[in-house]
């Protein structure tokens, strides 16, 4: 009796701990967005514009030289964020958008306007700064 009642509780338990060992999947993997208005996205995160035949994919950071916050820097520095565009029926392409003023924060993707707007977290003196851990602000618009 002590046996069954032991297994009666244990393996419940177990199967608890297996599908819950800390892992939390994102469940916000995809995002709607609205064209002309700003929203956040995160590396690895795809948003669909809404009414628009039009899906983007923040790829990657790959530059951040931004003077960190405590220091003092000769010049700005730059984040560079890679940006998937993809429209149905029409090739992808790859634009790459930056925070420096001196480089472009804009593109264009078929009649599509992309900007950049801000780039968070911004660093720190002493601290990496993780791709998982980057969010972009971005609008996009139709163009004329």
């Amino acid at each position: 009796m002590k046996y069954v009642f032991f297994l009666l509780i244990c393996f419940p338990l177990i199967g608890y701990t297996h599908h819950h060992d800390g892992y939390i999947p994102d469940t916000e993997t995809s995002i709607t967005a609205s064209p002309g208005q700003a929203f956040d996205i995160k590396v690895g995160q795809e948003a669909s514009i809404f009414s628009q035949q039009l899906s983007l994919k923040f790829l990657s950071v790959s530059e951040d030289s931004r003077c960190p916050q405590g220091t003092n820097c000769i010049w700005e520095g730059n984040g560079k964020v890679n940006i998937q565009l993809t429209s149905q029926g029409q090739t992808s392409d790859t634009v790459e958008l930056n925070t420096a003023m001196s480089l472009p924060s804009e593109a264009t993707y078929l009649n599509y306007n992309i900007s950049l707007l801000d780039l968070q977290p911004y660093p720190l003196a002493g601290r990496a700064i993780q791709q998982s851990e980057y969010i972009a602000t971005v609008s996009v618009s139709t163009g004329t």
